[in-house]
């Protein structure tokens, strides 16, 4: 089967084909994605390990338990932005998830997640705060095929001075909508899917998380939250269950796929736009276990072989 479907969210038009996923070379060999040996809850030669804090002194943000630190914040020793220039400026931060060396998100526990959660939220609210900063961007590499330096569980956020354009695009197509139709993308997004069922992981009462029915990123999973609140406002409700959404869905990727490398990309409101009348706070969830081609870098079309339906079948939970 092959057909031509649209994100509605980015825009982007994906070739689905039911055969792509038969491809052997298209698949990022699993086996050889580690950085490291992390059967180790410590490494002496690791700057986030507990007890490393020498290779780590711009403390910016910490959570501590039974006096000692289980997640905390710190300036990044390479930042892709920092304050020494004029024409793109900002601060880059590393969120180092947990003490444990060995850790990863298939098997934090949910006081992890919200400890790294509640450090998103403070972090974003102090970033936030920074004269002429237009946008706070939080993601993840997890593993060296999508990007990790360190094998040490952690993520990054960073202020920036530019709106990056793949959220720009989104908010476009969110406005236009706006126009078009009188209603926001999103709410209409999070309605169509409930109803229709078949692509919906997991419907709380803050988030929904589903499988979308195109995207350029084989096995996308995304969550989209419900209410007009930046990270920088959410309370201990939307954190629980934003850790109790991470802790399952993670669990259930490890179970169906194994721990293979992805990214975490949090799209937030531009601090600039009033734009939290058509835009919402959302989450894209990206498995790196395969690549890009020639074809869909010379065309900008996509190619996707996941049934969105199959997917969330597989990664359903309650």
């Amino acid at each position: 089967m092959k057909e031509v479907r649209k994100d509605l969210m980015t825009g982007d038009l994906v070739i689905y084909s039911s055969f792509r996923n038969e491809r052997p070379h298209d698949v990022v060999d699993i086996d050889n994605i580690n950085l490291e040996n992390t059967n180790i809850k410590y490494s002496e030669t690791c700057p986030f390990c507990r007890g490393n804090e020498v290779g780590t002194e711009d403390l910016m943000d910490s959570i501590y338990k039974d006096g000692s630190w289980i997640a905390k914040s710190v300036k990044n020793k390479f930042p892709i932005v920092d304050m020494s220039t004029k024409h793109v400026f900002g601060e880059h931060e590393v969120v180092v998830e947990t003490h444990r060396h060995e850790g990863s998100y298939f098997d934090m526990s949910i006081d992890e997640f919200e400890s790294v959660f509640k450090l998103f939220k403070s972090r974003s609210k102090q970033l936030s705060s920074l004269e002429g900063v237009k946008y706070v961007n939080i993601f993840k590499n997890s593993k060296k095929n999508a990007g990790a330096s360190l094998s040490h569980p952690h993520s990054q956020i960073m202020s920036i001075s530019m709106i990056p354009p793949e959220v720009e695009v989104e908010m476009n197509i969110a406005k236009e909508y706006k126009k078009e139709k009188g209603s926001n993308l999103y709410e209409d997004i999070i309605k169509e899917e409930i109803d229709n069922e078949n692509r919906v992981i997991y419907n709380g009462e803050y988030f929904l998380v589903f499988v979308p029915y195109a995207s350029k990123y084989n096995g996308e999973v995304r969550i989209i939250a419900k209410s007009k609140k930046q990270i920088d406002s959410w309370n201990n409700p939307e954190i629980s269950e934003i850790s109790y959404i991470y802790i399952n869905l993670f669990k259930k990727i490890k179970e169906n796929q194994g721990e293979i490398p992805f990214n975490t990309i949090i799209h937030t409101t531009p601090l600039v736009d009033k734009s939290d009348e058509f835009y919402r706070t959302h989450i894209h969830i990206i498995p790196r276990k395969y690549n890009f081609g020639g074809f869909e870098l010379s065309t900008d079309f996509y190619v996707s072989g996941t049934d969105p339906q199959n997917l969330a079948s597989e990664l359903r939970f309650k």
